[in-house]
């Protein structure tokens, strides 16, 4: 399958449905990082890294399309955003980009900020959306024919506004580049983003360049930093994203053809769908490239098991295309599963993406088993209901849904699970529900799985698990939420606090997966959830690199600590004779950070824990 994203460098995400306001997720992890790129070039035909304030001979515009007095210039400052949605509710700014020179400054459009200061409340019916664009001054790009334009962007944005930068030759005809990426509503893009546009067709030797950046929005914030035009090298490929969950497209959950992937995924459901390896690739040289993609899969260990690659395909100038490799991957036994995917050419070689999987006897998860942020379930306008979509590829048995509880939950809370179908045009049909379940001291900050009365047989389709409350005066549950997701593949209903806009039953999709399970059969321990005798505790947990591990009440014998990095290589091992309990403090602060996986094992049970290096 072919896709040209004419002058795009990122794919874009499109909202099907009304995206979920943001007023009711309390966020404990607001920013998506990456490791800044090094791919600039050092010697720019042209550079403005905004040192001096707003450049001179730089216009600026901006204009309420309600007709409302709020507007948001671009201007130059020190600061992030002022609007209500940062942390302190618009009394102190947020962060500012973290660019490469942001020490002396940057531009930012700031739309919530106006609106959030003409009308004293969060968003809502009364805000407004603005125009805001700035413009360089002519910029002579005389006898250089292959040109790029890279800049820093910081942003965050709702109602799927275009972020839109445009080239011209004479101010007046404009080729425009949305550069919003694959970021979807009310989740902020890197910090910084680093973005390289292949701009030779509008551009290439003209005398007189012009560079337009702006959008219309009503929130959030937009950040611009370290502009600079190069010479665009021959061959340059980008992997702009990559997907290991196959093809099922007559399925309402996919996005952009890609299917769902799942970080938990029960052996049927492997075998009738195995990982297929496909990825996007842009070709952000000069010249066309011969190219294909490569795929390869680690064990447990780190052992390379499996090798793939797609067709060669001459990927031209400009085009952005979709390698799908020849061979599916099924894995022969359960366990966890990494995936390495790349793109080559002749000249060039992409990055590499890492992603993983567990194939397990019969949990479906998406979610990665790390609680970055929360929902509220039940509260004195509660009666929540929030939930994943599922694609069921061989028949089977439904018997139970796990939730994730946050500790900050109210013992005495009652919570449900419930299990619909989703139909061709995204209709969500309710077919069963658990008797209600009162949740206990013991399940605050844990995984609790709530039963069906009688399992409930899936056919091949598309489904939804669900959890839900009710309207309770101090009865609080909440649930976690794990990593962002694709858009319109995880919902909620409001039944009580609804937002300005909102219906009473209507489902509004959320941008991070909810940590909500749907389980096949009997379900037995995965990777996050092994028998283990006794209790065992690390913290701290996310760490600098030092944490201690106790263990309490395990019974006598000797134990193995082992701890393994996301490809499976063992980075400490040690054997401990233990009689009763542990205290053991471990040092990874000569490691890299991410995310690590401890394993605690004796001869009759184990555990698995992961382990967060910030």
């Amino acid at each position: 399958m072919k896709r040209l994203l004419f002058f795009v460098l990122f794919i874009f995400s499109i909202s099907i449905v009304a995206q979920e306001d943001s007023r009711d997720r309390i966020q404990k992890e607001k920013v998506k990082t990456q490791l800044r790129e090094l791919e600039k070039n050092q010697t720019p035909i042209w550079s403005e890294d905004f040192g001096n304030g707003f450049p001179s001979g730089w216009s600026s515009y901006s204009n309420n399309s309600a007709g409302g007095v709020a507007t948001s210039p671009w201007k130059h400052s020190f600061q992030g955003s002022w609007g209500y949605w940062n942390a302190n509710q618009g009394q102190s700014a947020s962060a500012p980009i973290n660019s490469t020179t942001a020490s002396n400054g940057f531009l930012i459009s700031d739309p919530d900020s106006a609106n959030h200061w003409n009308y004293g409340q969060p968003s809502g019916s009364t805000y407004e959306y603005m125009e805001s664009y700035f413009t360089t001054s002519a910029i002579d790009l005389s006898n250089y024919p292959n040109v790029s334009l890279e800049f820093e962007q910081l942003f965050r944005f709702n109602n799927s506004v275009a972020l839109k930068v445009s080239v011209s030759t004479d101010s007046l005809m404009w080729t425009d580049y949305n550069v919003q990426g694959n970021a979807t509503n009310n989740t902020q893009s890197p910090d910084p983003q680093y973005i390289s546009l292949n701009i030779s067709a509008i551009a290439g030797n003209s005398p007189t360049v012009y560079i337009r950046i702006g959008w219309e929005a009503r929130v959030y914030y937009w950040m611009i930093d370290d502009m600079q035009i190069v010479e665009t090298p021959d061959h340059k490929l980008k992997l702009t994203e990559t997907n290991y969950g196959g093809w099922y497209t007559n399925s309402p959950t996919t996005t952009n053809s890609f299917g769902l992937e799942y970080s938990l995924n029960p052996i049927d459901q492997v075998i009738a769908n195995p990982y297929e390896f496909s990825g996007m690739v842009a070709n952000l040289g000069s010249l066309d490239q011969n190219t294909k993609l490569h795929a390869e899969v680690f064990n447990d260990i780190g052992v390379s098991i499996f090798t793939t690659n797609s067709n060669d395909s001459v990927l031209t100038v400009l085009d952005t295309t979709t390698f799908v490799c020849n061979n599916t991957f099924t894995p022969s036994v359960m366990g966890q599963y990494y995936f390495n995917t790349w793109a080559i050419s002749d000249s060039t070689i992409t990055d590499i993406d890492t992603n993983g999987s567990i194939m397990t006897d019969s949990v479906y998860g998406r979610d990665h088993g790390i609680d970055y942020s929360e929902y509220g379930l039940g509260r004195s306008c509660g009666g929540m209901v929030i939930g994943n979509y599922f694609d069921v590829y061989s028949a089977d048995d439904v018997t139970s849904i796990s939730v994730f509880i946050k500790d900050n939950s109210v013992a005495g809370a009652i919570i449900y699970v419930a299990l619909y179908e989703v139909d061709v045009t995204n209709t969500k049909i309710w077919l069963t529900q658990s008797d209600d379940y009162t949740l206990q001291q013991q399940d605050l900050g844990n995984w609790v799985t709530i039963p069906f009365p009688i399992s409930y047989n899936v056919l091949p389709a598309s489904y939804m698990a669900t959890v839900g409350s009710y309207a309770h005066p101090s009865d609080t549950s909440m649930l976690g939420m794990s990593q962002y997701t694709e858009p319109a593949t995880c919902y909620i209903q409001k039944n009580g606090c609804l937002n300005t806009g909102q219906t009473y039953g209507s489902w509004y999709w959320l941008s991070r997966v909810p940590m909500i399970r749907m389980n096949f059969g009997t379900p037995i321990s995965s990777i996050y959830e092994k028998e283990f005798e006794g209790t065992m505790q690390v913290y701290p947990n996310p760490t600098e690199g030092m944490f201690t591990i106790e263990l309490n009440d395990v019974e006598n014998g000797d134990y193995f600590i082992e701890i393994t990095n996301l490809l499976g290589q063992i980075v400490y091992f040690n054997n401990k004779n233990v009689n009763g309990f542990l205290n053991e403090k471990i040092d990874l602060s000569f490691f890299n950070k991410g995310i690590y996986f401890l394993k605690i094992s004796s001869s009759v049970s184990s555990i698995v824990e992961r382990i967060i290096v910030e």
